[in-house]
C-alpha cells in the first residue's frame, strides 16, 4: 500500500509477526493480496450481465444515472463528478462511499497517477500482483485511470466485506493482503494504525455531510 499509511508495519514488529517477499494470488481461493505489508445528485440503477439486481454482486459492469438527493460532495481535492462516480459505484455494492474516499486519502492523497515504491497504482493504490485478475475479471486496461482504479478498489472491498464482518478486519486485509492480516489476527490485532486513520476520517466526512445536509433543509 501506499507509503502513507507505512506506519502499519510497526504492529506486525511488535508482535513478533515478520511478514516479508511477494504473496502470490491464488485465482481459486479469490485471495487479496499485496507484495509488502508496507504500507451530484444522482442515484444508481445497477445491472449485472446476467439481468440479476443483487447489489453485493462482483460482476457489476454498467449503471444508468437518476435523480436523487443523497449525494453531497465532500471538500477534498477530487472533482465533484469523480467523487460521485465513487458514491455511486460504492452504493451499488451496498459500501460507504464515505469509507472508500477516506482510503483514497490514505492511499494515495488523491493523486491519480501516483505509483509507490512496493508498485501499488493509482487512487486506490492497486497492487502489481492483482493486476492480471483485475484485468481478466474487470477487463481493466490502466490501472492509473481514475475510473478503472476506483473500480478495481471498490471490487476488492466487496469481497472482502463478503469474507470479513469487522471494517477493520477488511481494512487491514485490503492494505497487506489477506494471509498477512490473518497472521495478525492470530496474534491477537484486529486493528491497526492504517484502519483506525481510515475510520476515523470516514467519521469526519460523515459529520461534514450531516452538517451540510442540515444547513440545505434549513435554507429550505
Amino acid at each position: 500500500s501506499s507509503d502513507v499509511c507505512s506506519s502499519d508495519l510497526l504492529i506486525g514488529l511488535l508482535i513478533g509477526s515478520i511478514i516479508t517477499g511477494i504473496v502470490v494470488h491464488k485465482a481459486d481461493s479469490k485471495r487479496i493480496n499485496k507484495v509488502t505489508v508496507s504500507s451530484a445528485e444522482t442515484q444508481v440503477i445497477l445491472t449485472t450481465m446476467n439481468g440479476e439486481g443483487d447489489n453485493r454482486v462482483s460482476d457489476v459492469t454498467d449503471f444508468e444515472w437518476v435523480e436523487d438527493q443523497d449525494f453531497i460532495s465532500l471538500n477534498v481535492p477530487l472533482d465533484d463528478e469523480l467523487q460521485e462516480f465513487v458514491f455511486l459505484l460504492s452504493k451499488s455494492y451496498n459500501i460507504d462511499w464515505t469509507l472508500v474516499m477516506a482510503m483514497i486519502e490514505c492511499e494515495s492523497s488523491y493523486v491519480p497517477d501516483v505509483i509507490s515504491k512496493t508498485n501499488d497504482y493509482g487512487l486506490m493504490q492497486i497492487n502489481k500482483v492483482n493486476h492480471q485478475w483485475l484485468s481478466e475479471n474487470l477487463g481493466v486496461t490502466d490501472f492509473l485511470d481514475e475510473e478503472q482504479n476506483i473500480r478495481c478498489g471498490i471490487y476488492i472491498l466487496n469481497q472482502l466485506f463478503e469474507k470479513y464482518d469487522n471494517v477493520h478486519e477488511v481494512l487491514m486485509a485490503y492494505n497487506m493482503g489477506e494471509d498477512a492480516a490473518e497472521r495478525l489476527w492470530l496474534g491477537g490485532v484486529h486493528s491497526t494504525p492504517y484502519s483506525e486513520e481510515i475510520t476515523a476520517r470516514q467519521a469526519e466526512f460523515q459529520e461534514y455531510i450531516n452538517q451540510e445536509r442540515t444547513g440545505e433543509e434549513n435554507d429550505n
